[in-house]
């Protein structure tokens, strides 16, 4: 099992800078729920750090007055250990090599929320943990864990579509979308995860290189411009657009 000790943090907003603390294991049992009677809780994708994740904690959240948590996946000591990181994540991790702790904190808590009311937000990597984090429960046989959870994917590494699945099984049928946002040119959701797209506004004289090079590169990309975005996020790209996946008969799929 790789180990990179996970930590559930709390968020408080002050002004416009989200500030966090890091809760007790006893805190972690007494999460407080949002005005619609669920713990909303994160996951952070690759190369960021904790007061990244506290930013996309806030970005991504539909209800930023609530009470906003998210497990914090520590860095590696080196841009290609981070690399092999995500990596094992996307083809190896299960119940047979082992889980990470951050996937294993993602079981824990959704073992105690996942039938009273529970949300997950997960962004790049992040929705790998979430993604993983159900599949450990279909591979132990558990299917009543997620009776009253959502989750959303944003520039998911995963794929929708199979999360949708898996959230149908540990959920007992209850549940059977997944909330998903994505670019078309986030080579991260498309190429990665394998996923279609929500919206695709680029600037003027861009082209599909020079934004997976910004994807890269630049912190102000269509794979970080997703949710309650910046200025600079919504004047590049527009409003993201947030779908429900799979989508319903009725309605066209990209």
């Amino acid at each position: 099992m790789i180990n990179n000790p996970p930590s559930l943090l709390s968020l408080g907003m002050a002004g416009l800078f989200p500030l966090y603390h890091y809760l007790t294991s006893e805190g972690e049992k007494h999460l407080q729920a949002g005005s619609d009677g669920k713990m909303h809780v994160s996951f952070n994708g690759i190369f960021t750090p904790p007061e990244e994740a506290a930013v996309y904690a806030v970005q991504h959240a539909k209800d930023k007055n609530a009470p906003l948590y998210f497990v914090v996946f520590p860095q590696a000591d080196s841009a290609i250990s981070e690399l092999l990181v995500a990596g094992y994540q996307k083809f190896m991790e299960n119940n047979f090599w082992g889980l990470t702790n951050s996937t294993q904190e993602a079981k824990d808590i959704m073992s105690r929320y996942g039938n009273t009311g529970l949300h997950f937000d997960a962004h790049s990597r992040g929705s790998l943990t979430g993604f993983n984090m159900m599949n450990s429960f279909k591979q132990e046989g558990v299917n009543d864990v997620a009776g009253n959870t959502t989750i959303s994917f944003h520039g998911p590494a995963a794929n929708v579509l199979a999360a949708s699945g898996l959230l149908g099984y540990v959920s007992g049928g209850k549940q059977t979308t997944i909330g998903f946002d994505g670019h078309r040119y986030d080579f991260v959701s498309r190429w990665i995860g394998g996923n279609g797209y929500t919206y695709e506004t680029i600037p003027a004289g861009s082209n599909v290189l020079t934004e997976w090079w910004r994807v890269i590169m630049n912190p102000i990309s269509s794979h970080t411009c997703l949710g309650d975005a910046s200025d600079k996020c919504t004047w590049r790209y527009g409003l993201s657009h947030r779908e429900q996946f799979p989508l319903s008969k009725s309605r066209s799929k990209k």
